[in-house]
């Protein structure tokens, strides 16, 4: 496969993550780059092949500090299903996900725990249109679990835009997902997630994706606010 980006942008990534903080100051992260755009001509998303990959860097929003860059590959292609395996440089495995059709998730790695939904959940609309939305109700299992728990998607795909990061300027859909479920942990009390993303049909993925997610639990009488991991990946390269 040729990486459509230098190399040097990784080696830049992987030295960053290795080396200390210094002073105790915390800077949020900067905000993105981002131009209302037109659509691509021809609009086509690639086509899903074995060996794809992109390489990924995750970054604490809370403080910008990098936290580990991220490797996903199409590792196979079976019945219909597209397995994209992940592999972190600290955490190693991080679960396959898996989309089908290509541009579905039917397994989805990135959270605290692997979700498997009854039914696939896009990860963008019709790429023709622009302010559009829709809902999603399904359920999900996690890991070999029989129980499934409900969970609500809204999506809402905005429009064009240029977003330029360290690995380039790419042309990508801007797209928002809310996402109400029942937690596995039943302590958890009215979970709430926040993804979104810019979504690129020429490599096949999200440029940059933002995650976030709240709930809370009762400590006795109290109410606790709870508040899960404030991320940004930004693509670093990607193979054709």
């Amino acid at each position: 496969m040729k990486e459509s980006r230098r190399g040097f942008l990784i080696q830049s990534a992987s030295l960053s993550l290795s080396l200390p903080l210094i002073g105790c100051s915390i800077q949020s992260l900067p905000s993105l780059k981002t131009a209302p755009a037109i659509s691509p001509n021809p609009l086509n998303v690639r086509e899903a092949k074995v060996g794809q990959s992109w390489k990924y860097l995750k970054i604490n929003q809370f403080n910008s500090d990098p936290v580990e860059l991220i490797d996903e590959q199409i590792s196979s292609i079976e019945n219909g299903q597209i397995i994209i395996s992940r592999k972190g440089q600290k955490s190693q495995n991080l679960g396959n996900e898996i989309q089908s059709p290509f541009g579905k998730l039917l397994t989805d790695s990135d959270w605290d725990n692997n979700q498997t939904y009854q039914s696939a959940i896009p990860l963008y609309l019709d790429l023709n249109q622009t302010n559009i939305s829709a809902t999603i109700q399904t359920s999900y299992q996690v890991g070999n679990s029989s129980y499934r728990l409900p969970i609500g998607v809204t999506i809402r795909q905005h429009g064009w835009e240029s977003i330029t990061i360290s690995s380039g300027t790419y042309i990508a859909m801007k797209i928002d997902k809310v996402i109400r479920f029942q937690h596995n942990d039943s302590t958890r009390i009215d979970s709430t997630r926040t993804d979104r993303y810019w979504y690129s049909p020429e490599i096949g993925r999200w440029v940059v994706r933002e995650t976030d997610g709240k709930y809370f639990y009762m400590a006795g009488s109290r109410r606790v606010d709870g508040r899960e991991d404030f991320l940004r990946y930004e693509l670093q390269a990607w193979s054709k």
